[in-house]
């Protein structure tokens, strides 16, 4: 890890909260819905975000600005947090929403 990437996660650490949608590993994909239909969500490729039995959990899309958590030692973030974040909440979608795929 970087010298800048070890202080935002320090930065982080201190403030409390750490995104996860400012983190490398946090990965959009698509989930079919049937046809050449589908939605967007968001799941983590360092394997953190798990329910209790084991099995990984994937978040909608719209909502993974409110993802955070207290500590993750797999976080490697992409920038400064707080910039990052408010142009996040600004381009999100505000419901889940069904896309087509042109392929």
């Amino acid at each position: 890890m970087s010298a800048k990437n070890e202080a935002l996660n320090e930065e982080a650490a201190t403030s409390g909260k750490i995104y996860c949608a400012n983190c490398v590993h946090c990965k959009l994909v698509r989930e079919p819905q049937g046809g050449m239909r589908y939605s967007l969500r968001v799941r983590c490729d360092a394997g953190k975000w798990r329910k209790k039995l084991g099995e990984e959990k994937i978040y909608k899309y719209f909502t993974v600005a409110r993802r955070s958590l207290d500590h993750c030692d797999a976080y490697e973030p992409m920038g400064d947090p707080k910039e990052f974040i408010k142009d996040l909440k600004k381009n999100l979608p505000i419901k889940d929403e069904i896309y087509t795929s042109r392929d």
